[in-house]
């Protein structure tokens, strides 16, 4: 009984259990000497057997422990790779929020604007109904205005028209005092200008007053009252006669009754008016009278010949004023 212990307590030190249970079952054989050589053997065959199968059972559990360590990393990595997705997924609702917030605040910005220009749309329409109104108005003053302008229009043609025929009467005027005057013109004593719708004749002093009188001579009486039935026709002007002298003193003996060349100037114009008004038979509001002594000369006073040009009469049809 010892040594059957002893036996199976040695088996079970440095074999498997399967590995021990053969071995005693062996050494029972071995030593009851009973056992034949067929039994040892199929013994000897079921050990082999069993080591077959538990070099394959080892087989199977390093692959599933190979397998148990790839899914333990597999695993791993799924545990990381979900840690991954939650770190997104945190970062995502963060995004999230911050997008709600701006598109909140975005949309409080988009009402407003929209509010606004609702606001101004109206604003708008009001104004375009305002235009509208104003347009008719404008309209109905337009209408107003055009028939004024065609009055005008009407107004300013006839207005033309009699600015023609006063042109024309005053060229035919011009013509006919230049035919009527031919010869006092070819002597020089008269000359006659016309510009825009003014008309000047200039009479020389020595075909109309005595030297030192503002009495007119018979040859003046007849040169002017020449100029006079011309200028009588025409109408919607003011004859007006100037008194012109050289620069020399009067003499001591007409002092008393010319003490200036004003005074001599302004008596010779007033000669010319009065034979104008009481024998040619022009009316007195169609006449008028300037006197400008020496203080408007046509030439040198430093010649005899210059102070002889200075010293005249002019007779001047101007428009008259309304």
């Amino acid at each position: 009984m010892f040594i059957k212990n002893t036996t199976f307590h040695l088996a079970s030190s440095f074999f498997s259990p399967k590995q021990s249970v053969i071995l005693l079952m062996c050494t029972l054989v071995m030593m009851s000497g009973c056992v034949s050589k067929e039994a040892f053997q199929q013994a000897v065959d079921k050990n082999a057997t069993l080591n077959n199968e538990m070099a394959v059972q080892r087989q199977q559990i390093a692959q599933l422990q190979a397998a148990a360590q790839n899914l333990t990393q597999h695993i791993e990595n799924k545990k990381t790779e979900i840690e991954a997705l939650q770190q997104q997924n945190i970062e995502a609702m963060a995004e999230l929020e911050r997008q709600s917030s701006i598109y909140g605040a975005r949309t409080v910005a988009s009402q407003q604007k929209i509010d606004q220009l609702n606001q101004q749309q109206q604003a708008l329409e009001q104004e375009r109904q305002r235009t509208e109104e104003r347009f008719q108005e404008l309209q109905v003053i337009s209408e107003e205005k055009t028939g004024t302008i065609s009055e005008l229009e009407n107004n300013l043609e006839l207005e033309r028209l009699a600015r023609e025929a006063r042109i024309a009467e005053l060229a035919q005027t011009y013509d006919t005092l230049v035919a009527s005057l031919e010869d006092e013109i070819h002597r020089g004593e008269v000359t006659i200008s016309k510009l825009k719708n003014r008309l000047t004749v200039n009479l020389a002093q020595k075909i109309l007053f005595p030297s030192g009188s503002a009495g007119l001579s018979s040859e003046g009486q007849e040169v002017i009252a020449q100029v006079g039935e011309v200028l009588k026709g025409v109408a919607d002007k003011t004859i007006l006669v100037e008194g012109h002298s050289d620069n020399f003193k009067i003499s001591q003996t007409l002092q008393q009754k010319f003490p200036s060349n004003w005074e001599l100037s302004a008596a010779r114009a007033a000669s010319v008016v009065r034979y104008l008004q009481s024998s040619v038979g022009i009316a007195g509001k169609k006449l008028s009278i300037g006197a400008y002594g020496p203080y408007r000369p046509i030439a040198d006073n430093a010649t005899e010949e210059g102070r002889a040009q200075n010293r005249r009469i002019q007779i001047i049809l101007v428009p008259r004023e309304s």
